[in-house]
């Protein structure tokens, strides 16, 4: 996200793209949390805010972001499919 200027750095995403804290994904790295299930509000924010973008981006981006949202949701769907 940084690469195409979505984002300026960690800070940024955490308060933006997640509706969190500015060091939430500093924390969420530093404590070795990579594996664990992000919390829904925070994927659902994630991917509401790269839809908005999608929206209004050129076609070539449009399609990389949606792209990056059908990722988003095959996890999903699968961590669901795990719970059960």
């Amino acid at each position: 996200m940084r690469s195409v200027g979505l984002v300026g750095n960690k800070r940024e995403f955490s308060r933006i793209w997640c509706g969190k804290g500015q060091n939430y994904l500093r924390d969420y790295v530093g404590d070795d949390r990579l594996e664990a299930t992000v919390p829904c509000v925070v994927v659902g924010r994630l991917r509401e805010r790269l839809s908005a973008v999608a929206a209004v981006a050129p076609a070539g981006a449009a399609r990389e972001v949606m792209a990056v949202i059908e990722g988003i949701d095959r996890s999903v769907q699968i961590e669901m499919f795990l719970r059960r």
